[in-house]
């Protein structure tokens, strides 16, 4: 991919980047081009001098803030049609968000083409893949950044990230620090609605992974097909982004994936997988509680690999990585010293242990699929009951919620409902949605606040149970209508074991 052009000449060494020159489809209406050392789509953070991007957003459509724009001091506007109230100096632009993202990472000095950067996206599987890609890499020697839903890493520290989404802007900053902190790779997770939202656009990655749609879409109808259709349409955005001669990961066990793989026709196609045919691929040879062994398949010679990550799915996670491995040439060794040095996945059925006699895992699980695989993947971990803490999602609607408590009637022994991120909802409303997908409601347990509800789970438990906690996982906050504040589900239950079961812990040690 071209590297921007970059002038950091002007205006006393602040950067600025040619619109001309970086934005090829754009129509430029009072000027032949523009020379802007700073943008922004939000008028409250405009600074003067800036270029104002109107973007259209779900709730609010950014050119009906063109002229508070001007009045704040930007310099211009870049629209998506022409707007009379904006004077002489407009560029036109067929997408203003991509707009906004592209010169959002050229201001930021175009970081990701000073790294060997690659993009994970998929509906499931993406910070298992991230985890296990960053291992490989550093097992080989390299330094690695990354930036995921637990958080973004320079390569020396850690930070977490909010609620919402970084946007373009603080996706440069990140990769900008990388840069700035000599790291050598980098690893970006991207969901299906940031690669919507065209925020990625402008990146050039070495390597993008594409983990799975979710579900197949031959068999999709109705309401399902089409949002599958999108994830396929946002998917192949980051297809698009990798560089010539770069590699689409694609996973083989989802031949839908294949119009995905063909969305670069300058870059090359990798395959991994366990029940296909791939270009890298595995045989199990155990799975339980303690993780899982394979041996792995596709390089100069066949490698024995003992995962730490207890599920079957987290196999075919590792093969994604050791398919982008295989793709950059990173040694087999590295890759298996990678693979199995990952002992914990923050928020994917991450244990909490204080010596205690039952398994207590924190999951990320919000839908009923997702809450249904950490269950039954729970339920062949142990041999006595499965109790399950759930509570729904602000944002979701009745049917999601409902099957969200079938799901956990289904695959739990027992279900305590409570209070999740109700941000502005009726927190009661949205447990009541939840307790009508129970067939016998009245053995669901309603504990809306969820430091108790996580209290009764624990008491409840006895020798070979698991306990379930749900919805938050990695997360470390609970948002509600007037407030954000900490709440971490793992720390919370670590902190009941010490307290409760000290003479199990003390056995333990």
């Amino acid at each position: 991919m071209a590297r921007w052009f970059l002038d950091r000449s002007p205006q006393r060494g602040i950067p600025s980047v040619s619109l001309r020159r970086l934005l090829a489809d754009a129509q430029f209406v009072g000027c032949q081009d523009w020379e802007v050392s700073g943008c922004t789509a939000d008028t409250r953070k405009l600074d003067p001098g800036q270029v104002f991007v109107a973007v259209r957003g779900e709730n609010h459509d950014g050119h009906a803030f063109v002229a508070r724009a001007l009045e704040r001091g930007a310099a211009g506007v870049v629209v998506e049609r022409p707007c009379p109230e904006a004077g002489r100096l407009q560029v036109v632009v067929p997408d203003s968000r991509s707009a906004l993202a592209r010169i959002s990472h050229a201001l930021a000095g175009a970081p990701a083409e000073k790294l060997r950067a690659v993009g994970v996206t998929g509906r499931r599987g993406k910070s298992a893949t991230g985890l296990f890609l960053r291992a490989i890499f550093e097992a080989g020697g390299e330094s690695v950044g990354s930036v995921g839903p637990s958080g973004w890493s320079d390569g020396a520290a850690t930070r977490p990230l909010g609620p919402d989404s970084p946007g373009p802007r603080g996706l440069a900053s990140m990769l900008a620090a990388m840069v700035e902190r000599r790291c050598q790779a980098a690893v970006v997770e991207l969901d299906d609605r940031t690669l919507d939202r065209r925020e990625a656009d402008g990146l050039s990655f070495e390597s993008a992974v594409i983990t799975g749609l979710g579900a197949p879409l031959a068999v999709a109808e109705g309401p399902e097909r089409e949002a599958l259709l999108a994830r396929r349409r946002a998917f192949s955005r980051l297809a698009r982004l990798v560089e010539p001669g770069g590699s689409v990961i694609l996973n083989a066990d989802e031949p839908g994936l294949d119009p995905i793989g063909g969305s670069n026709l300058a870059s090359r196609r990798v395959t991994f997988g366990v029940e296909r045919p791939a270009q890298v691929s595995a045989e199990v040879d155990r799975l339980d509680a303690s993780g899982s062994r394979f041996r792995l398949r596709g390089f100069d010679r066949e490698a024995t690999v003992t995962l730490r990550l207890a599920g079957r799915e987290h196999v075919g996670h590792a093969l994604a990585a050791a398919a982008v491995a295989w793709s950059r040439g990173v040694s087999l060794r590295a890759v298996v010293d990678g693979l199995e040095s990952v002992a914990r996945l923050p928020g994917r059925l991450e244990p909490v242990a204080e010596g205690q006699d039952f398994e207590v895992r924190v999951d990320r699980a919000r839908t009923a699929p997702e809450l249904a695989r950490a269950l039954v993947t729970l339920r062949g971990l142990v041999a006595g009951r499965v109790i399950c803490v759930i509570g729904g999602q602000a944002g979701g609607d009745r049917l999601r919620r409902a099957a969200l408590g079938r799901a956990a009637e289904n695959h739990a022994d027992r279900a305590i409902l409570t209070t999740d991120n109700p941000r502005s909802e009726d927190p009661d409303r949205i447990i009541d949605e939840v307790l009508a997908g129970f067939r016998h409601p009245g053995r669901a347990l309603v504990e809306p606040d969820r430091r108790s509800a996580i209290a009764r789970a624990l008491a409840d438990a006895g020798p070979g149970d698991a306990v379930l906690i749900a919805g938050k996982g990695h997360h470390t906050y609970q948002i509600l209508a007037d407030r954000v504040f900490p709440f971490d589900d793992a720390e919370i239950a670590a902190r009941w074991l010490r307290a409760h079961r000290p003479a199990a812990r003390r056995n333990s040690a």
